[in-house]
């Protein structure tokens, strides 16, 4: 299996899970927009907070480093991004559905 193909089944698997999440458990979701760009703004932070945190942990003396930055630290920061972009696009349907001609 080349890395790039590694990469793609982390991110596939991720939007799974965030989609499982998203239709499992709907009233995690914010509802108010206030909530909603503050899920946003977090989620935009570790996106660049995914990088350092990533590097310390292979800097770190734990086996398989790697593995445990990639499982530990990119896998959830992937689904929760895409949980939050699942929640966005929901609040956009719910605000639009008035607007319907």
């Amino acid at each position: 299996m080349t890395v790039g193909t590694f990469i793609i089944f982390i991110a596939v698997g991720s939007a799974l899970v965030a989609l499982w999440i998203n239709v499992r458990f709907p009233k995690l979701m914010p509802w108010n927009l206030g909530r909603m760009l503050l899920h946003v703004v977090i989620a935009v932070l570790c996106v660049y907070a995914v990088g350092p945190a990533m590097s310390i942990v292979t800097d770190s003396g734990i086996p398989a480093p790697n593995l445990a930055a990639v499982f530990g630290i990119g896998f959830p920061t992937l689904v929760y991004e895409f949980l939050v972009g699942a929640w966005l696009i929901r609040l956009a349907q719910a605000t639009a559905s008035g607007f319907r001609v």
